[in-house]
């Protein structure tokens, strides 16, 4: 038999929860290595592929711009971003 003291109320007002409304109340994912790559595209005004390529393959920027803005994201100095 099924517990019935599982939360299946909304806050306790006595309102049955829903499927619909059980989905929504999950938390939202969290996905921190896109989330991040998606940051410094957005930040940088590049493609997914440019942020991509600067962080997995070590490719520097051409534009110092860039450059400033991935350190004050990361709080790693520009000289720092890429020893190798």
């Amino acid at each position: 038999m099924e517990n019935s003291n599982k939360t299946n109320t909304l806050n306790g007002k006595g309102q049955s929860m829903t499927l619909r409304g059980y989905y929504k109340s999950l938390p939202e994912p969290t996905f921190p290595k896109r989330d991040f790559i998606q940051e410094i595209a957005t930040k940088c005004n590049v493609t997914l592929t440019t942020a991509n390529n600067w962080i997995k393959y070590g490719i520097k920027p051409n534009n110092p711009e860039h450059v400033r803005i991935l350190s004050e994201i990361t709080g790693i100095p520009a000289e720092n971003l890429w020893i190798d």
